[in-house]
């Protein structure tokens, strides 16, 4: 805005000493020249605004497409919440069907949503070699082969489902 603000003296100033030049009889070419550099400034003056409005536009629609995105991510949000909610409960009664201590159910989780050993063992404050013979016994007690069985155990069904038309 300042860059405009100084055109638009420039400007001002282009009109004040053409004013001043017609009364002292200035050469026609000198007012020619004064007036092509106050037509300069006042293109620049146009162009700028152009780009202010241009760019105030194209912010005003990116906002607005960030609040619908914003609004889409909530009901999405706010339709699978009640799902997520059954398949936590699912995933939990099965666990309790394999005999899961509290521990192990935690460890199991964190297996499921794909963090290494490491990662889960610095979220529990435990050690690694702690998480990965939980990770055993949990494998021992649902008969499954590994951290990909245990996925799959729970995701297969899941991503089977046909989607609903909306």
């Amino acid at each position: 805005m300042t860059h405009i603000l100084l055109l638009a003296a420039f400007g001002l100033f282009f009109i004040v000493d053409i004013s001043t030049d017609l009364q002292e009889g200035v050469p026609f070419t000198h007012l020619m020249h004064e007036m092509i550099l106050f037509g300069i400034s006042l293109a620049a003056i146009v162009w700028q605004l152009y780009q202010i409005v241009s760019k105030d536009r194209h912010i005003s629609s990116l906002s607005h497409e960030l609040l619908e995105t914003k609004k889409s991510y909530q009901e999405w949000k706010q339709k699978t919440k009640s799902s997520a909610e059954e398949i936590r409960q699912s995933i939990d009664q099965q666990f309790g069907l394999w005999h899961l201590s509290h521990s192990e159910k935690d460890v199991a989780l964190l297996l499921i949503k794909g963090l290494s050993m490491k990662e889960i063992a610095d979220i529990r404050q435990t050690h690694e070699k702690t998480v990965r013979q939980q990770a055993t016994t949990i494998y021992r007690k649902s008969g499954l082969s590994g951290r990909q069985e245990l996925a799959a155990f729970f995701l297969e069904d899941i991503l089977s489902i046909p989607a609903q038309p909306t």
